[in-house]
């Protein structure tokens, strides 16, 4: 009987074990959804930075939580539903934390912070530097025609400065199609996420594109970055931000980010 009782004991045991280990389904988009949605001379070898930054992430964030983690990579747009639904325990989509977000979904601690930025072939922006030594701005900016993806805050923004400053406001479907329109000098200036443009554009063209003013985050123009998480279950997001903060503590977040990209924007 006391052996009996004992490998009850332990198949108890290791049935507990098994039945609080963590399984979760995590979401990555592959590639940007800001890719050119037609005909386009756009290349860069850097459409895939996000997404490998984000896998790598997410594998370290597993390892720690000693999680099972089963990777898929569904469309951006399906993501948020999918957590909603349960398809999907986290999502790593880069997400804006917004209002309407919020309703649907949870989110973790801050990854990094998003600005936006104006970009120009640099024989362009020269012609609307307004004194020597000068920065082009977008308040300062006039008279000049402007690309932005169609809908977006840098849209908005910008179709609500164009009467004063006299702006052309052109709108495209991506990014990607937006940096076309500079190559293609349908525009003079693109307002765009940042780092969503950075990872689209091709350091060995003829004739690169480069950022021009500072980084914009008033307005909407910015914001934080994060994970996201269904809004019930509040073990799973400590467990993530534990983990997040442990990163930090220990500079691993600091090395992988700095695997993908050459700037900060923590």
């Amino acid at each position: 009987m006391p052996n009996n009782l004992a490998a009850l004991c332990c198949a108890a045991l290791l049935w507990t074990g098994y039945a609080s280990a963590l399984e979760l389904q995590v979401a990555i988009p592959r590639t940007s959804q800001q890719m050119p949605s037609g005909n386009s001379s756009l290349k860069s070898a850097r459409v895939t930075l996000l997404a490998d930054f984000n896998l790598s992430l997410a594998r370290e964030i597993c390892r720690r939580l000693s999680a099972k983690c089963i990777f898929s990579h569904p469309e951006f747009s399906e993501i948020i539903p999918g957590i909603e639904s349960r398809r999907f325990q986290l999502g790593f989509g880069s997400f804006l934390r917004t209002p309407e977000r919020e309703a649907r979904v949870a989110f973790s601690d801050t990854l990094w912070r998003s600005s936006s930025r104006l970009l120009a072939q640099p024989e362009v922006a020269a012609r609307f530097v307004l004194a020597p030594g000068a920065e082009v701005k977008l308040e300062t900016l006039h008279e000049a025609r402007v690309v932005a993806i169609s809908g977006s805050r840098q849209f908005e923004h910008l179709q609500s400065i164009a009467m004063p400053q006299g702006l052309n406001i052109l709108g495209r479907p991506t990014i990607g199609d937006c940096l076309d329109a500079l190559f293609k000098e349908q525009a003079d200036f693109a307002l765009l996420p940042g780092l969503y443009a950075y990872i689209l554009l091709d350091p060995t063209a003829e004739q690169p594109l480069a950022f021009v003013g500072p980084g914009m985050v008033e307005q909407g123009l910015g914001g934080t970055v994060h994970i996201a998480l269904p809004r019930d279950n509040e073990n799973l997001r400590k467990l993530v931000n534990g983990a997040l903060s442990e990163m930090r503590r220990d500079g691993s977040y600091q090395r992988i980010w700095r695997q993908y990209f050459p700037f900060d924007y923590s």
